[in-house]
């Protein structure tokens, strides 16, 4: 299953009506126009803006929008886009009618599959979790799901591209860091991305590679990687943008406050995009969260799934295909509380229609990836699917020509009509045990995390994804080695 289709009678959730969303569209309208958004080494970037009607402040760093450049860059975004794979089967098309699902990116803890333990990621463990997602059915999009740290911190984007490159066929995105090398290793990543797709031609005709810069809540850009992102655009390949305000720490407390603060920063990324690159593909990152006021923590409680089926709801009013979290957690061990945040963040977006379902894997909001919840969230993503598509009403699910051929008394195990209906209309899990008490004690007892933890186990003993040419593999060793000579020389060449 790459994805599954919304169906036409899905049922929604809804918590906006036209009047909110107009307020929080032309609240955002004026942040942008009023207060602005300052752009950390960006001077090149702000005199762009300036030529295209902005208005700039370089000693203070700060661009104003005018509204009307906004809603000309809402215009010109192109709205649909594909997310293409190495095998073109796992292609993803933000087209408004599938939702995929996403792991969480850049753990810096991997819970060890022996002892439970959280320990230093290494590139080992972005591998092998690499390898299990590839394997699992309803986990679609690949991120750099934990990090090398292991490898040297200069080039640890390229180690963790390339692990995620040879262990999976499926779309798979990349972390472009230290910002002070931005340009040269984003110049080693296209490189490496040209030879999985075998010419820059290709490259191309099928973009394995995307621009993407997140924005610095409260309403702060980094100059560097909105310029790569829009070196990437002009090259023809689509990009995202994300916005992550906390509530109470880095946007006002309320919900609304911290949505309109997001909007704004997304609307800001958007617009400066579409006046330097029109027409590019944007995807919209929402991840609204709040401060936890007794730990000093991200709070993700029934307030951030609010808010992630209200940011779906912001972005379809402009059109976006939007990742919101979906199956995220605050939990640090697999138990009932990453059961309960999972699977009300997971509802409540899929009931919102988001696009895409962002968090898969991760543990402790995102500090930690877990092989084990990898395996739980495919199965609850699977789920979903049942959840959204309703109750079909027809001739044949009222069964109403069966109820009166057997009557009162009678029983429906033998019907045909049984057998041709029952896998498609029930639920069937693999990992959660349906049995009763004394057939699930005689059958070993074993609780769901102990169920994941062995199926983990035996996927990275048999599932292999289809390796990349030899030749390949060995280009991107060479790029890989050639750039930690450069920089351990510190002989960088020139901004390209």
């Amino acid at each position: 299953m790459v994805g599954f289709e919304k169906p036409s009678k899905m049922p929604s959730f809804r918590i906006f009506n036209k009047d909110d969303l107009y307020a929080i569209h032309g609240a955002s309208l004026e942040v942008l126009s009023r207060t602005g958004i300052k752009i950390a080494h960006g001077e090149n970037l702000l005199k762009a803006l300036k030529k295209k009607g902005c208005d700039i402040d370089l000693k203070k760093g700060t661009v104003r929008f005018p509204s009307y450049l906004v809603e000309e860059g809402l215009k010109k975004v192109s709205k649909r886009a594909i997310i293409y794979a190495r095998n073109p089967k796992y292609d993803c098309r933000l087209d408004g009618r599938h939702i995929y699902f996403s792991t969480g990116t850049e753990t810096t803890n991997t819970v060890d599959l022996e002892d439970g333990e959280w320990k230093p990621s290494t590139k080992n463990d972005l591998e092998k979790l690499t390898r299990l997602i590839n394997a699992l059915e309803s986990v679609n999009l690949v991120g750099t799901i934990t990090t090398s740290l292991d490898k040297p911190d200069n080039v640890r984007c390229l180690h963790d591209y390339e692990a995620v490159l040879n262990n999976t066929e499926k779309p798979c995105g990349f972390n472009l860091y230290p910002p002070e090398l931005a340009w040269y290793l984003l110049d080693r990543l296209i490189e490496m991305t040209v030879a999985v797709a075998g010419s820059e031609k290709k490259l191309k005709q099928r973009p394995l590679i995307g621009g993407f810069f997140c924005t610095e809540s409260p309403l702060q850009l980094e100059g560097v990687f909105v310029e790569t992102t829009l070196k990437l655009a002009n090259m023809g390949f689509g990009c995202g943008i994300a916005s992550m305000p906390m509530g109470g720490a880095t946007a006002p407390s309320t919900l609304a406050g911290t949505l309109l603060m997001a909007n704004a920063e997304m609307l800001c990324g958007i617009c400066t995009v579409q006046l330097l690159c029109p027409g590019t593909p944007i995807s919209c990152t929402y991840l609204p969260a709040s401060l936890d006021m007794r730990y000093g923590t991200t709070g993700y409680g029934p307030e951030a799934m609010l808010q992630a089926a209200a940011a779906v709801e912001i972005a379809h009013y402009y059109g976006l295909p939007v990742h919101v979290f979906g199956a995220a957690c605050m939990a640090n061990l697999i138990g009932v509380q990453s059961g309960i945040e999972s699977t009300m963040s997971g509802i409540l977006s899929v009931l919102a229609g988001a696009d895409i379902l962002y968090g898969l894997g991760d543990l402790g909001d995102g500090m930690a990836a877990s092989f084990e919840r990898l395996v739980i969230d495919d199965e609850l993503c699977k789920s979903f699917p049942f959840l959204a598509q309703g109750v079909e009403v027809s001739d044949e699910t009222l069964a109403l020509d069966i109820i009166h051929k057997v009557g009162p008394g009678g029983e429906y195990v033998s019907q045909k009509h049984t057998l041709e209906h029952f896998r498609k209309e029930y639920f069937y899990p693999e990992l959660a045990d349906t049995r009763n008490y004394a057939a699930w004690k005689k059958a070993g007892a074993k609780t769901l995390g102990e169920k994941a933890r062995e199926k983990a186990k035996e996927i990275l003993k048999e599932h292999c994804p289809t390796p990349l040419d030899k030749d390949v593999q060995k280009e991107i060793s060479n790029i890989i080695e050639k750039a930690e000579k450069e920089l351990s020389k510190k002989n960088i060449p020139e901004q390209t």
